[in-house]
């Protein structure tokens, strides 16, 4: 496999996997299911392993939660395109089996001390510097884990990051290959470019009255004016009834609100569980699992250490090295006979054999986890606000109804629904009907303000909503009509236009001409002088040199070398607009002997980790074309 590796190591196509075996990322990647879950579909296979639909929709969620948490607080959830993100993540799961798979087969694990000492140092587990238990158990809830299930994602994250490291730590580079990049990186150039901008060839350009009044008449329709209309419009918010809204807030709808509140919060009460799991096999069927099952039973009631026990005999291979421990849990999470077990004992007691689909089961209730809830006081303003806030958007909503009723029964003004809403009256001008500002950057208020009821008619527009509970009703002031501006109004724009051609023709039979002359041996200053134009020098430039356009040393550095006393010519575009013609006269090559010891490790490190990327990539490579993958087709 690693010569195969190798030698795919030449492969330009292989591309770099990149963050999915850093081990933080364990936190939000890719996760075991735990146990207690309803048997789902299969919807991908890896050489035989399953990827099934529940694994995917959970994975998708995550995926989901992440990218909303990086987009920020102002994220829309319906701008994430989930089918999209579905087939992303599909993806994901099947490199990492075939990750995974390829640890098993180098026999790679990693020990459960390293895992937990990982844990403990990880910063997102942290608080002020020191691992939190809390902080932990309120990421896996988040995510959807147990501590059990992702001591499992953890361990295996660390064995594929572990050969990551083999494959890159044993990657070469030689000598040649060190002094041969010391020697590009470092290359060093003499170069001049002239830059040949727009705006140098529009000051030089000449537009006679004469060009623009004939560019005038044959362009007349392009120097029309768009209709645009000046409106008056009074707005209503709900953040206007919010004084009202507030004041009749009273102390019962306060009270009933914080007891609702806080019986929601007990809703979520977890409950962390312990527990020992007989499968049924060939050689132990039902009644021999719960006849076991009480045989344990009956250890622990004698004083049996829970955790030995359940190292021993349970067949949990999650929870079974960890003594039996499933972590906190709320309702729903595990199957129905499992859940009304453990939701009917008292801390520390042991259940009796619980039967499921999975076997037979014995459950220790280990703490119940009662969230803690502030008291009236500490809530009463975040209530009063949110109960003001529910009832203003609802007298907006009655209000949006009134304003409405009434901008039909007074259509030819706006002074009495401003009076008898305590609203101001306000005006905007120039409105058309692609462009307006402040609330008339809102497309519907600008339809509104060209439609023939307002347009024609002279009526009140209905009230609009618009945004987040805003009304706006609108009339007309004065509509202006398309007209033909006159030569003078325009004179100014046609010269800048005129100008602005005139510029790009010059320039470019400037930029053809001069390549030409340098190419037949004219000198470098006659070009220049020619166009009123001057060279830019730098002796011995840096790849990165600073003052220098970025798309100039591009080309300069893409350049051959010259023959002494003889020049490269090339040339480039111009980001800021226009061309560049290039010459380049001399190129001194880096030297590696001029570097410090330090320099030199940091470069051969980065050779290192790059090769050593790349055979990680040619490794992957390998194991998916050798692999079986049954995946829905696209």
């Amino acid at each position: 496999m690693l010569q195969k590796m190798r030698d795919n190591t030449q492969s330009m196509g292989f591309k770099i996997l990149v963050g999915a075996l850093i081990f933080v990322l364990a936190v939000f990647g890719f996760g075991a299911f735990n146990l207690f879950v309803n048997p789902d579909p299969e919807i991908a296979s890896v050489n035989g392993a399953e990827i099934t639909q529940g694994e995917l929709a959970a994975e998708t969620e995550r995926a989901r939660m992440r990218l909303l948490g990086q987009l920020g607080e102002d994220a829309d959830p319906a701008s994430i395109d989930m089918l999209q993100l579905q087939g992303q993540v599909l993806d994901q799961l099947i490199n990492r089996r075939l990750l995974e798979q390829a640890t098993d087969t180098l026999g790679l694990a990693t020990s459960r001390a390293r895992v937990d000492r990982a844990i403990i140092e990880n910063p997102g587990f942290q608080v002020d510097g020191r691992y939190d238990q809390d902080t932990f158990l309120r990421v896996l809830r988040q995510f959807g884990y147990t501590p059990a299930a992702f001591g499992e994602v953890a361990a295996q994250d660390m064995a594929i990051e572990q050969m990551q490291r083999a494959v890159m730590d044993s990657a070469v580079v030689p000598d040649w290959q060190l002094r041969w990049l010391v020697a590009l990186m470092q290359q060093r150039r003499d170069l001049a470019y002239l830059p040949m901008t727009q705006a140098h060839f529009a000051e030089r350009a000449e537009v006679s009255e004469e060009e623009m009044r004939q560019h005038y008449d044959e362009n007349r329709l392009a120097y029309q004016t768009e209709e645009s209309v000046d409106v008056a419009f009074v707005e209503l918010s709900w953040q206007d009834l919010m004084d009202a809204a507030r004041a009749d807030v009273e102390e019962d709808d306060i009270v009933s609100a914080y007891e609702a509140e806080k019986q929601a919060a007990a809703a979520d009460e977890q409950r962390r569980a312990s527990h020992i799991l007989l499968r049924l096999t060939d050689d132990r069927d039902e009644e021999a699992a719960i006849a076991e099952a009480r045989q344990l039973r009956a250890q622990l009631n004698t004083g049996a250490d829970f955790a030995e026990l359940a190292k021993a005999h349970s067949d949990d291979p999650g929870s079974a090295a960890n003594g039996g421990d499933l972590g906190p849990a709320a309702r729903g999470v595990f199957v129905p006979e499992f859940e009304e077990a453990l939701f009917a004992l008292e801390t520390g007691e042991l259940s009796e054999p619980v039967v499921s689909q999975f076997g037979v089961h014995l459950i220790r209730l280990d703490e119940i986890i009662v969230p803690t809830y502030p008291s009236l006081e500490d809530m009463r303003e975040q209530i009063v606000t949110r109960l003001a806030e529910n009832g203003a958007r609802e007298r907006f909503v009655e209000k949006q109804r009134e304003l409405d009723g009434l901008a039909f029964e007074q259509n030819d003004s706006l002074e009495g629904l401003a009076e008898s809403f305590g609203i101001p009256l306000r005006n905007v001008s120039g409105v058309t009907r692609g462009q307006g500002t402040e609330q008339f950057a809102n497309a519907d208020l600008r339809d509104a303000a060209f439609s023939e009821d307002v347009l024609e008619r002279g009526f009140n527009s209905p009230a609009i909503s618009y945004e987040d509970g805003r009304a706006v009703v609108l009339r007309l002031v004065e509509r202006h009509l398309p007209r033909e501006q006159s030569f003078e109004e325009v004179q100014e724009a046609i010269e800048q236009v005129l100008r602005e051609q005139k510029a790009e023709v010059a320039l470019n039979a400037a930029f053809t001409e001069g390549l030409a002359k340098l190419e037949q041996g004219v000198a470098v200053g006659e070009v220049a002088q020619a166009y009123g134009l001057e060279w830019q020098t730098h002796t011995l430039a840096s790849s990165s040199e600073p003052g220098v356009p970025q798309e100039v040393l591009r080309a300069a550095f893409a350049l051959p070398s010259p023959q002494a006393g003889d020049k490269q010519i090339g040339s480039a575009t111009l980001l800021e607009g226009g061309q560049a013609i290039i010459t380049v006269t001399r190129v001194e090559s880096g030297d590696i002997e001029t570097m410090t010891e330090q320099q030199v490790d940091g470069l051969a490190r980065f050779l290192r980790s790059r090769t050593g990327n790349l055979d990680f990539s040619a490794l992957f490579e390998s194991v998916r074309e050798d692999a079986s993958i049954n995946r829905p087709s696209a």
